[in-house]
């Protein structure tokens, strides 16, 4: 969706317009179109056909949010007991989730056996044996590193020399190791980092991983992970080039097939790309002033509830919500945390602003909400989902101020 629809000037989300939004759910809001998030499942399903796509919920885990991509046939991965008890909720069984462990302690490991989860990426040797000692007889998938990362930002490069995976020298070990304690390696997994719009790196780490499955007969599953991008700077970036991705892909999964002479079960991880584009975030400008001939725009919208921006140095586009016409002077838009390093958007050509005005801030449906927090002891705000039918629907209600205490023992 390149543009946002506008009746009169004024964006519209679905049935109402942004000030009946905020009206009814409040600001700081996080929306999210349902049928924007239902098209981006079904273009990754068409375009990879017989590939497992394994949602990854750290970018977005919002139960109903689920059980959209759910039904559209996706599976689901998870980090933690936490999001594996969303994805149950959302209707998932546990035999359609993947757990990605990464310094996970035995006691999780034997939760999730007791929960019938099947399918553990173990991260290191010791993640393993954890994993075989909670589940006799388990099945392992290995996570290697392949020694060099790519990503948007050295903060999302999961390969090289980070904690990531283990060293593929170590792969024979790990087969023994696993069958002394009654398991066995039968799947490999890499994940070298996150917003590939050039998807050549990601291509060569298929090919890396492909070559080290191959003299392996006893490997039946091969996981290449995620970091499909998205274009949020619509200006400038072109978006992930799906479909020759795809064709390039599955022609290497075909051609491993005939080489090796066996069946293989192949998975991808894609986060980001199913969800980004169907969030928004709608902020109010609380204040318009002048610092040093520079002019800010303060916002109710900080840092605590979306902080790709001052974590990554990410660009979200910012617009109007009942102006078009840029204005001449660049603005900074700002948030309302006590940080100095508090930006939403640095010099940005926007309509004439003033306080009360509201602004929306696109692509925040991956990493935005998930990463949210409640610094400077601030409630978070509420979750909306704009139905297929235009409706909006309340799928989290904002806390209170009252609910920073909830969990507090005095």
């Amino acid at each position: 969706m390149k543009t946002l629809p506008r009746q009169r000037g004024t964006i519209q989300l679905g049935k109402l317009s942004p000030e009946e939004l905020a009206g009814r759910f409040g600001t700081p809001l996080y929306l999210y179109d349902e049928q924007t998030l239902r098209n981006r499942c079904r273009s990754l399903k068409d375009a990879l056909p017989g590939i497992n796509l394994y949602y990854s919920a750290k970018a977005n885990s919002n139960v109903s949010l689920l059980k959209v991509i759910k039904a559209e046939g996706l599976l689901v991965d998870a980090m933690s007991p936490g999001e594996v008890i969303q994805e149950l909720e959302a209707g998932y069984q546990p035999k359609e989730l993947l757990f990605v462990s990464n310094n996970v302690p035995q006691t999780t490991f034997d939760w999730l056996a007791a929960q019938g989860v099947e399918r553990v990426i173990a991260d290191s040797l010791s993640q393993m044996t954890r994993w075989c000692k909670a589940k006799p007889g388990a099945k392992v998938v290995l996570r290697l590193n392949p020694g060099k990362g790519a990503g948007h930002h050295e903060k999302v490069v999961t390969a090289g020399k980070v904690k990531f995976g283990i060293d593929p020298d170590l792969l024979p070990q790990a087969m023994e190791q696993a069958k002394a304690l009654g398991g066995k390696v039968t799947g490999l997994m890499v994940h070298i980092g996150s917003l590939f719009l050039d998807p050549q790196p990601w291509l060569e780490a298929v090919d890396w991983l492909l070559a080290q499955a191959a003299p392996y007969r006893e490997l039946e599953y091969l996981d290449f992970g995620g970091g499909l991008g998205i274009p949020y700077d619509r200006t400038t970036t072109e978006p992930f080039p799906l479909e020759s991705f795809a064709k390039a892909l599955l022609e290497r999964l075909s051609a491993f097939e005939t080489l090796t002479q066996r069946k293989t079960e192949f998975a991808l991880e894609p986060g980001r790309f199913l969800v980004a584009e169907s969030g928004f975030c709608l902020a109010r400008v609380q204040s318009v002033k002048v610092n040093q001939g520079i002019k800010f725009l303060g916002t109710d919208l900080g840092f605590n509830f979306l902080i790709r921006p001052e974590m990554y140095g990410s660009y979200h586009e910012i617009l109007h919500c009942s102006k078009e016409e840029p204005g001449a002077t660049p603005v900074q838009v700002v948030g309302n945390v006590c940080e100095s390093g508090d930006y939403l958007g640095k010099d940005r050509l926007l309509p004439e602003t003033q306080e009360g005005d509201l602004l929306l801030v696109r692509d925040t449906g991956a990493y935005g909400f998930s990463m949210a927090s409640n610094y400077n002891s601030m409630p978070r705000p509420a979750e909306v989902l704009i139905q297929t039918d235009g409706e909006p629907r309340l799928i989290r209600r904002a806390q209170k101020p009252e609910d920073i205490l909830r969990d507090q023992v005095f």
